[in-house]
């Protein structure tokens, strides 16, 4: 049972639920997540023509269509532990190629990740010095300057 992330393509969602596609209709990635877990559609979020999130175990993924975002299709991922300082692994993985970015210390994260990985996933107010685990990593297939 682990969320795989994909940069380019999206999340693959624990116990064969199915692929979080980037480029999905809002329907079809409700479905997709549904299989999984109960989803809140309808949400607010400035500038999104749509939203809806789902939680499983500790993990929240939020998804969403941009005003940029083409044929107003999946663009954005958000995944996030519902924790906000969390001071342990996650209950289900959240996996980038080998590590769970959510299973070690942000420091020890840093040590093995590339420059241009970290680029990709930490957010630019991460302490890369932080004994704290990471609480939230985002996925954009959209060009569009909400990050």
């Amino acid at each position: 049972m682990t969320f795989r992330l994909m940069p380019g393509t999206g999340l693959v969602l624990p116990a064969n639920a199915g692929i979080l596609r980037f480029g999905m209709t809002e329907h079809a990635a409700q479905w997709t997540a549904s299989t999984l877990a109960d989803i809140r559609a309808g949400g607010w979020m400035c500038g999104a023509h749509w939203t809806f999130f789902f939680i499983h175990c500790d993990i929240l993924v939020t998804a969403y269509a941009c005003t940029a975002c083409i044929d107003q299709t999946m663009g954005h991922l958000i995944i996030e532990r519902t924790e906000r300082v969390p001071d342990r692994a996650a209950d289900v993985p959240v996996d980038f190629g080998d590590f769970d970015l959510f299973g070690y210390p942000i420091h020890e994260l840093t040590e093995v990740l590339d420059p241009s990985e970290r680029k990709l996933l930490l957010s630019a107010d991460v302490n890369p010095q932080s004994t704290h685990y990471l609480s939230a990593v985002r996925l954009d297939a959209c060009e569009s300057d909400r990050r």
